[in-house]
C-alpha cells in the first residue's frame, strides 16, 4: 500500500463516519467532547470539511513535488533519490499520515 492509498483509505473512512453520524444536524448540535479534548468538539460537518481539506492537500503535495522536480532539472542537479532529500510534497503527505500512525496499515517508514 502506498502512502497516498493509505491516506485516501483513511479519508474515505472518516467521510463515511461523518456521513453516518448525521451531517445536517441543527447548528450547535454535536457530540460531547471527551474529558481531555479541547472545546472544539467533533461535528460531522467539521469532519467532512477536514476530509475535503486533506484531499486538497494531497493534490497540492503532488503539485509541490512536480515543482521540486522542475527546479531540480533547471539547476541540473542530481536526482533527489540519490541525495536523500525528500520532495516537499512527500513530506506533506507524511505529515498528513501522522494522525493515523496507530492504524494497522501505517508504515513506520512514513514517519517524518
Amino acid at each position: 500500500m502506498t502512502l497516498t492509498e493509505f491516506l485516501n483509505a483513511r479519508l474515505n473512512e472518516d467521510e463515511a463516519r461523518a456521513t453516518a453520524s448525521g451531517v445536517g444536524r441543527p447548528q450547535g448540535s454535536h457530540d460531547a467532547p471527551a474529558p481531555n479534548e479541547p472545546d472544539q468538539a467533533f461535528t460531522p460537518a467539521r469532519l467532512l470539511a477536514e476530509v475535503k481539506a486533506k484531499r486538497l492537500l494531497i493534490r497540492l503535495a503532488y503539485e509541490a513535488t512536480g515543482l521540486d522536480m522542475d527546479k531540480d532539472l533547471d539547476r541540473a542537479i542530481d536526482a533527489r533519490e540519490a541525495s536523500g532529500i525528500e520532495f516537499v510534497g512527500e513530506r506533506m503527505l507524511r505529515a498528513l499520515a501522522l494522525p493515523y500512525a496507530d492504524h494497522a496499515d501505517y508504515s513506520e517508514t512514513w514517519r517524518l
